[in-house]
């Protein structure tokens, strides 16, 4: 005979099973809303912005009507975690009497960021998870050309696997404009390339690629980019052209017209066919000329170089200013792409490089780029100091600072209960400002065996950053026996990297 309490029993036993999986997945991954702070007095306010250096705070008439802006700033605290800090100040809440007290009036919201301490400016951009994070990783920064209005018609390319795709899957023609938001030249062509972008859609493809960032060094490497903008045009995933025509609306429509037919550049005038007082020396008349000179200065450039097409007007007034004012010696040039044997003898390798010579003998290089510093040293030629010593690795400094490789890293680590970790680069000014503050830090807790400051040379261990997900210098960590990895989010002074190991965790 059937038990008739079996059906209820499993149906029952369904129920707890599902209870379980739901609080499984529920208790899986904590809400993005717990890394968005909650503020409702100028205290916690304070606070915050006294102990982060990077702060976006959203301040929200009521959270029901800004219940979209708030989950897409849920989201973007989730991936920039660990590079800045978002919080959340409902007007409507608690927090009534601090947003009086700023004079905050959100209509519906308002978003106003905080640099090391301070106000720095109300957020100006599009309210998507991209744009915040963007703003949030170069909050003074000019507005990325992805996201601005007027480029709506390129196709902005973020790195090297959708490049792939775009040039394996396309079947329009492509011109790629790979260049760094930093360079001038680049600034100027945007508008004529979002011109050609609008004028030509649904016939070419005309995109943009920031190879600037670190991780699409590999396009730049890939495509031997040595120079922005660099402009390269594509047909079925091939490489065809690289656009060398004038930096304009119609040099580029006309390219695109016809790419076989690249524009004939105009021939550049070379120096040597300017009337000056400077002298230019060949190969051949190189020894004569100097010889007869008892004090020379000689620049050494190459045509392209823009360095040398700057300084260029300076070292002609020079020159010219020596005749007029009857100072001993001679300006003189050398085309070192075209003189070459010269050029090799003088072992130069980069331009313009600017050496003085007496008698014909080479005494030192000088480092001059204006007319009246010419003049200066002409007048009286002097040797110019040494250079200062090269700084000293930080690791080979006296200090407490503990300086962690590849090999030692875990190991090290998994041994200490309390460990902060700056990952840096030589180079970084933020990290050298940082850097006795650290040292000041670690000194403070020299004598506590539980406490540790480490450094580790992101230039030199690559794979110990890369793994720990470093994406600027410098960051800095907190670790507990390996097992506990946080983002340190406080000040850089000696005063907050003590305090924060007086807490089992910040």
């Amino acid at each position: 005979m059937a038990d008739p309490l079996k059906p209820a029993l499993g149906f029952l036993l369904l129920i707890v099973v599902l209870f379980l999986l739901q609080t499984t997945v529920t208790c899986k991954k904590p809400s993005s809303m717990s890394l968005v702070e909650n503020i409702i007095d100028a205290k916690e306010l304070k606070k915050l912005c006294r102990t982060r250096n990077n702060v976006l705070i959203l301040f929200t008439k009521s959270t029901r009507q800004s219940s979209e802006l708030i989950n897409v700033f849920s989201k973007a605290a989730e991936v920039i975690r660990g590079q800045a800090s978002l919080a959340l100040v409902d007007c409507s809440g608690d927090a009534k009497k601090l947003c009086r007290k700023l004079k905050v009036s959100p209509e519906p919201h308002i978003l106003k960021h905080y640099k090391d301490g301070e106000y720095h400016k109300d957020y100006d951009r599009k309210h998507t998870v991209q744009s915040i994070v963007n703003f949030l990783k170069d909050p003074a920064g000019d507005l990325p050309w992805e996201e601005d209005e007027r480029a709506k018609d390129v196709l902005h390319v973020a790195d090297a696997n959708i490049l792939g795709k775009l040039l394996s899957r396309e079947k329009l023609p492509i011109m790629v404009m790979f260049y760094a938001p930093w360079c001038g030249f680049c600034k100027r062509l945007k508008p004529e390339y979002e011109a050609v972008a609008t004028e030509l859609k649904k016939k070419a493809i005309m995109a943009a690629m920031d190879v600037n960032k670190p991780e699409n060094a590999v396009v730049r490497q890939h495509f031997n980019i040595t120079g922005f903008p660099t402009l390269l045009y594509f047909e079925k995933g091939q490489m065809k052209h690289k656009y060398d025509g004038d930096n304009n609306r119609d040099g580029l429509l006309n390219f695109m017209k016809n790419p076989d037919k690249q524009p004939e550049k105009p021939k550049e005038e070379e120096w040597a066919d300017n009337a000056s007082e400077v002298y230019h020396l060949t190969d051949e008349n190189f020894n004569s000329v100097l010889e007869s000179e008892l004090s020379a200065l000689v620049m050494f450039y190459a045509p392209w170089c823009g360095h040398c097409k700057k300084m260029k007007p300076e070292f002609e007034a020079a020159a010219a200013s020596m005749k007029e004012q009857d100072i001993p010696g001679i300006l003189a040039a050398v085309d070192a792409i075209k003189e070459k044997a010269v050029a090799d003898r003088f072992k130069i390798t980069g331009y313009p490089t600017v050496k003085y010579f007496k008698n014909g003998e080479v005494q030192y290089d000088v480092n001059l780029r204006t007319a009246d510093k010419i003049l200066e040293f002409m007048n009286d030629p002097k040797e110019p100091p040494p250079p200062p010593p090269p700084e000293i690795p930080w690791s080979e400094e006296p200090g407490h600072v503990v300086h962690l490789k590849e090999d030692d890293f875990k190991t090290f680590l998994k041994r200490k209960k309390h460990v902060l970790v700056m990952f840096y680069a030589p180079w970084c000014g933020h990290c050298k400002k940082a850097k006795p503050e650290f040292k000041a830090a670690a000194e403070y807790f020299k004598d506590e065996p539980k406490v540790e400051f480490a450094a580790v040379d992101c230039t030199a261990y690559s794979s110990v950053c890369n793994t720990h997900e470093v994406k600027g210098y410098p960051t800095l960590k907190y670790f507990n026996y390996y097992k506990l990895e946080k983002h340190y989010e406080g000040s850089r002074t000696v005063s907050a990297f003590a305090h924060f190991n007086l807490l089992p965790i910040f």
